[in-house]
């Protein structure tokens, strides 16, 4: 109940960018007390700030465009993106979600073998589109306009579908928490992925790293291998390491892997 209420609390800013506590209250149909308390704990996981009686969200937790997202750390996302290709075959099955990470990916994606891809990421069926040794199955569900991408909670069809292996970015990442997002919807279709995936492959730049949001998409446990930049702190390649996680660490400036541990 109350992880559902601080959804709608994220989902209510993101729309109104400022509310006060009385109207979260009247908008939740709750107490501004119970709405005090929520506030204290988004607060405190500096997912919202506090200004004047009114609550915001910090420029972290805010969900931007697939348009604005997909320009920022370039160079980071193409080498994770390149590096991915080492787990991809012959008549692979493979899936992207909807992070414009994993999105990248699909630009990569050699055209002279044959494969299957299975997107949520409408931007990568599109990339996709155009490359005729690749079938593309998109993910059905509801269009969420910010990322571009579909938003699904049936499996059903997923399940006639099992991968190889699962392509996942995410809005933070810690450990021993694992993945996670800012809304819901974006976290049941990457479980919905990872659930149908022999191997699970989370592909983060270093700004992800050591912060939370609101939704732990996919736990620690859930995760095989880590593709990620050399500006992520030693500590955590270290901790991912120490688990027995496969990680692969990359030079945006070069494109190229600078360590593999744990290679499988």
């Amino acid at each position: 109940m109350k992880k559902e209420r601080h959804a709608q609390i994220i989902e209510l800013l993101e729309n109104r960018m400022v509310c006060t506590s009385r109207e979260l209250a009247e908008e939740l149909n709750c107490s501004e007390m119970t709405i005090r308390r929520d506030l204290n704990e988004l607060e405190s996981m500096e997912l919202i700030r506090r200004k004047h009686g009114c609550a915001f969200l910090v420029k972290a937790a805010k969900p931007n465009y697939f348009h604005e997202q997909i320009d920022e750390y370039q160079y980071e996302k193409e080498a994770i993106a390149r590096a991915a290709l080492h787990f991809i075959h012959p008549y692979s099955v493979i899936c992207i979600d909807s992070g414009t990470t994993a999105h990248t990916v699909s630009r990569f994606l050699p055209d002279n073998i044959p494969l299957s891809v299975i997107t949520s990421n409408l931007m990568s069926a599109i990339e996709l589109s155009s490359k005729e040794n690749i079938q593309t199955y998109l993910v059905g569900g509801m269009l969420y306009h910010r990322t571009k991408s579909i938003m699904t909670e049936s499996k059903e069809a997923l399940f006639q579908h099992p991968a190889d292996v699962a392509f996942i970015s995410c809005r933070a990442f810690r450990i021993p928490g694992g993945a996670f997002e800012h809304t819901y919807p974006l976290v049941e279709t990457k479980k919905s992925l990872v659930s149908i995936a022999r191997k699970t492959v989370l592909l983060i730049d270093h700004t992800k790293c050591e912060h939370t949001s609101l939704c732990n998409s996919i736990p620690l446990n859930q995760i095989d291998a880590i593709i990620t930049d050399n500006k992520t702190s030693p500590e955590i390649i270290q901790k991912a390491v120490g688990l027995k996680k496969e990680v692969i660490i990359v030079d945006p400036e070069t494109s190229g892997v600078v360590h593999h541990y744990n290679k499988k």
